[in-house]
């Protein structure tokens, strides 16, 4: 997962985001086990200036090392449109789809020595350091990449032999609650939500509430980002119990408070969002911020 800030100059897309259809495809292919997911929409984020120095912060380290052995596939990163990354037992995995063509994938397999192997989806193709591409039969443009392990459990669930991510109850209470028209969408569980947040609270604030400890209640969140002239962050938590909810959300109005008062101080430059707003309702914490860009 990535810092919420940081990133929020990555996120300057159009302001009317279209639907994340791949996603729809994403949930009901991956395993109901997959513990964390997040849609980016790759072609819009090429039109920021800045792409080429922040790209490796959108799509993360996962995702860099898997690109190298689509190339040797004949896949550049440029020919990617949407991706949906995500990982679960059997490790990293995730849905491309972009302007490349499977006649072409088998072509340059066969010059490099990857071998081809059929399932019933479709041609596998998996290089020497364990990376595999499954291509989706009458759907060019489209493919799954992971462990073979990994792709084996995507065939399983897409033939119908083992639950989808759309049978989790966690993931559809998070994605139910997610804005379906943003372009940036995702779920993780509550283990990760101080690296997501990173920066945006200032570690003084962060330390003299006792954010880091209270954020161990957290057991899983999701988040939605939708944009204009600004970020328009949403952001679901949901707790281990009520009371860890309140003592969240207390904490998060505070250090939203303290912030105000920092930045009143300091000037306005010094205050990475604005807007902050949270409630609270049992278990669930709802958080929205709005975040200039950078």
């Amino acid at each position: 997962m990535r810092k919420v800030v940081p990133i929020i100059a990555l996120l300057s897309l159009a302001a009317s985001g279209l639907p994340a259809q791949l996603l729809q495809q994403a949930k009901a292919a991956f395993p109901a086990k997959t513990t964390s997911l997040e849609y980016d929409a790759l072609s819009k984020l090429r039109r920021l200036p800045n792409y080429n120095n922040l790209r490796k912060q959108y799509s993360g380290e996962g995702l860099q090392r898997v690109q190298k052995d689509l190339s040797l596939l004949g896949i550049s990163e440029a020919q990617l449109s949407e991706v949906v990354t995500a990982a679960g037992p059997n490790g990293f995995f995730g849905l491309i789809a972009g302007d490349f063509h499977g006649a072409t994938v088998a072509k340059e397999a066969a010059r490099h020595g990857i071998p081809q192997t059929v399932l019933e989806d479709g041609p596998e193709y998996c290089s020497k350091e364990g990376t595999c591409l499954l291509l989706i039969s009458k759907e060019d443009g489209r493919g799954f990449f992971g462990t073979k392990d990994q792709l084996q459990a995507i065939s399983e669930v897409r033939q119908g032999r083992a639950p989808s991510l759309e049978t989790n109850p966690t993931f559809a209470d998070l994605e139910s609650r997610m804005d379906r028209q943003s372009p940036v969408v995702g779920f993780a569980p509550g283990s990760e939500i101080s690296e997501w947040i990173g920066s945006s609270i200032p570690p003084v604030i962060s330390s003299h509430l006792g954010l880091n400890s209270l954020f161990s209640g957290i057991q899983n969140f999701g988040y939605s980002v939708k944009l204009d002239d600004k970020a328009h962050v949403g952001l679901n938590l949901i707790c281990s119990s009520e009371q860890a909810g309140t003592l969240i959300k207390d904490a998060l109005s505070a250090a939203s408070g303290l912030e105000r008062a920092a930045a009143a101080a300091a000037g306005p430059s010094s205050l990475p969002f604005n807007n902050m707003a949270v409630q609270s309702s049992g278990r669930l914490v709802a958080v929205s911020l709005d975040a200039p860009f950078q």
